[in-house]
This record gives C-alpha cells, sequence and structure tokens, in this order.
C-alpha cells in the first residue's frame, strides 16, 4: 500500500448512511499508518428538534452511536492504523469537529453528505458540513452517501 499524505483524519459521526460512508472513505484514506478520529457530538435533549429525539438523555444517544458504529466497523475491511471513537457534547456541531481536528493535529476532515443528490449540483450542503467547510483551516472531503442499489426488477 502507498503511504497516504493524510497522517490523522478526522471524520464526523452521526450513525447515518453518509457518515458510514465518510468512516470508509477516511480509512481507505489514512492507509495502515495513518489515523482515524471518529467524533461524535451529542446535542442535549432540551436542544433537539423532535419530541423523539428529546426523549433521548445523552447515555441514549451515546449507546445508539456506539452500537451504529460498532456495526459499521465491522462492516469495513480490516484496518491496520488506528481508530478512536471520541465524543463531545453541545449546539454547535460544526465548531466541535473543527477545534477537535485542531486540537489532535487532524490534517483532514472527512464528513458525510446527507441528500438524494450526491453530485453537489444545484442542491446546497448541509448546514454542519457547510459552516465546518467555512471555517476548518485544513482541508474538508465531503462523501457522499452510498446509493442504494437500483431495483432491477
Amino acid at each position: 500500500m502507498t503511504a497516504s499524505p493524510f497522517h490523522r483524519i478526522l471524520v464526523g459521526w452521526d450513525a447515518s448512511p453518509a457518515a458510514r460512508a465518510a468512516l470508509a472513505a477516511a480509512v481507505a484514506l489514512a492507509g495502515d499508518r495513518g489515523g482515524v478520529l471518529v467524533r461524535a457530538v451529542l446535542v442535549p435533549s432540551e436542544h433537539t428538534e423532535t419530541g423523539g429525539e428529546r426523549t433521548r438523555d445523552l447515555g441514549a444517544q451515546r449507546a445508539w452511536a456506539q452500537e451504529r458504529f460498532d456495526r459499521a466497523w465491522q462492516a469495513l475491511p480490516p484496518f491496520a492504523g488506528q481508530l478512536r471513537l471520541d465524543w463531545g457534547t453541545g449546539t454547535d456541531i460544526a465548531a466541535d469537529l473543527v477545534a477537535s481536528a485542531a486540537e489532535h493535529g487532524c490534517d483532514l476532515i472527512v464528513l458525510g453528505r446527507h441528500g438524494a443528490d450526491s453530485h453537489l449540483r444545484a442542491r446546497p450542503l448541509g448546514d454542519v458540513v457547510r459552516r465546518v467547510t467555512e471555517r476548518a483551516a485544513l482541508p474538508v472531503l465531503v462523501v457522499p452517501a452510498a446509493a442504494p442499489p437500483e431495483d432491477t426488477g
């Protein structure tokens, strides 16, 4: 395997298909000697948008995100580099991701792009992705969620 120009990569984790695609891309980019820091930012229940989200306290959010991370990690090919799941809490997810990348000396941020249009044509980027790209002093790679399999029947 060739050496990667990226030695420490931060991945934003929200357990979505787009985040799983971002994790897979980061692991592939990191190579055998790179490190991947996966950052999940938990939002206190008083700041969530739906009733279902409000019923999940931080412990429940963390357990949910951890379980989905474990499943996503098991589905990836073996990775010889370093990997760590890290936790944050707050309402400004973009600021948390940018600060965490700086604190840990990351040289790339990888984020999943939500939405059906993965070609970035006329649709705007998601709010977190847009704010990270505006604030980050390092490269940001935006990865679309894997397309669902086509119906051939």
